[in-house]
């Protein structure tokens, strides 16, 4: 598995090239399109998700519309149902599906408009596999990632192909044992190391020139602006900058375990509550309010630029190919490439959070472009800003 962390400055100054060569971080605010007469604006984002679905801009609206509402009723149902009473909720075409291990859990999800699904692992059986899945995690370096798969009711770990040392053979064969699902993965799990979130800022680690990826910016309790990110960019890094100047003051830093990280802004850098969507337009930022499984979610980086996907999975833990293992991240199916650390992830208007990797194929490309599945990951925003005291930027 790949850190979708660095690439070298090389890459970076072709970006450069390509239009980033002035030291603020104010972008163009995202602009609502409609046609003459038309009922409601749509946004970027909605005129991003309709290009990536093959759907009119209308429908992609339709689509973030209702992903929100079923997000919104399985936060809802979270809160009221106890983690002996459920196991996790996703989004299955049009219905949200709430999985519950009793028929009065399985009455209040239809009383919220949701379907019960009937399963026999509830969220505390879950989270007790994965901790011993964990623990033979230690002496199983095929291991890639592992975590919650609520549609199956089970904790899914991915091997990666033909790992035959003796560590991992019996750790498979344990984990099957105690009813987890193993599958095989050819992808290398890697950490991919403006201001609107996706774009380009650069460091020197042990002397030598990367680039990584800006993801929401933020305000301080003082009301100072601030910037987060991952984590993999930032710790035993230095000369942290952004469009030619200095980038900020590192507030923290965290990796491995988890992967975020958190600047003060220098007065230089402007920012901006939005995304860029890499073609001249950026989508706004409004707010945090987690998306479930199965929404519709996009990534801008300074790679890949603007890509979207859905949310495959949450809780998943990571093993990357540094042999770093990182906690509590979502899996999703956009492409991310190296670079792209540390980027921006929307569910419409809604961040969800900043990259920290992908699995990668030939020449560091993500699965899609090589006829593979394409599986990356991202940290979730709202622990990060709770961290260090902080509020997202939004408008």
């Amino acid at each position: 598995m790949t850190l979708r962390k660095k690439s070298t400055l090389a890459a970076g100054i072709m970006a450069c090239a390509l239009g980033f060569g002035i030291p603020q971080l104010a972008a163009a605010p995202s602009q609502a399109v409609s046609s003459p007469g038309a009922g409601p604006a749509y946004s970027q984002a909605d005129e991003a998700l309709g290009r990536h679905l093959g759907v009119s801009t209308a429908r992609a609206h339709q689509i973030f519309d209702h992903e929100r509402s079923l997000s919104a009723t399985a936060r809802e149902l979270q809160k009221s149902l106890s983690p002996a009473q459920t196991a996790g909720a996703w989004i299955d075409g049009d219905a949200l599906v709430v999985g519950v291990t009793s028929d009065a859990a399985a009455q209040r999800v239809r009383d919220a408009g949701a379907q019960p699904r009937k399963v026999s692992r509830s969220q505390a059986a879950l989270d007790s596999l994965k901790t011993k899945i964990t623990g033979l995690s230690r002496t199983a370096p095929g291991f890639v990632s592992w975590g919650d798969d609520v549609k199956n009711n089970t904790v899914r770990v991915s091997v990666a192909a033909g790992s035959s040392d003796p560590g991992t053979r019996a750790a498979v064969a344990q984990a099957r044992k105690l009813g987890a699902a193993v599958s095989e993965t050819g992808g290398v799990p890697k950490a991919t190391a403006s201001m609107a979130g996706g774009e380009e800022y650069s460091f020197l680690e042990n002397g030598e020139a990367y680039v990584c990826s800006v993801g929401f910016t933020a305000r301080d309790g003082s009301g100072r602006n601030a910037m987060v990110s991952a984590g993999h960019c930032v710790v035993n890094n230095s000369d942290f900058t952004f469009k030619g100047s200095a980038l900020g003051t590192v507030i923290g830093a965290t990796f491995p375990g988890n992967d975020y990280s958190a600047f003060r802004l220098d007065s230089s850098v402007t920012p901006s509550a939005s995304v860029s969507t890499w073609n001249g337009s950026t989508v706004a930022v409004s707010g945090s309010q987690e998306s479930a499984v199965g929404a519709q979610v996009c990534k801008s980086g300074r790679t890949t630029g603007w890509t979207c996907g859905s949310i495959s999975a949450k809780n998943q833990t990571v093993r990357y190919d540094d042999g770093s293992v990182i906690n509590g991240l979502v899996q999703h199916s956009a492409c991310v490439e190296g670079g792209d650390s540390g980027g921006s992830n929307v569910s419409g208007s809604q961040a969800q959070g900043v990259t920290s990797g992908a699995s990668t194929y030939s020449n560091g490309s993500c699965g899609s472009k090589v006829g593979q599945p394409t599986v990356s990951w991202y940290q979730p925003v709202n622990p990060i800003l709770s961290a260090y005291g902080l509020s997202l930027l939004t408008r």
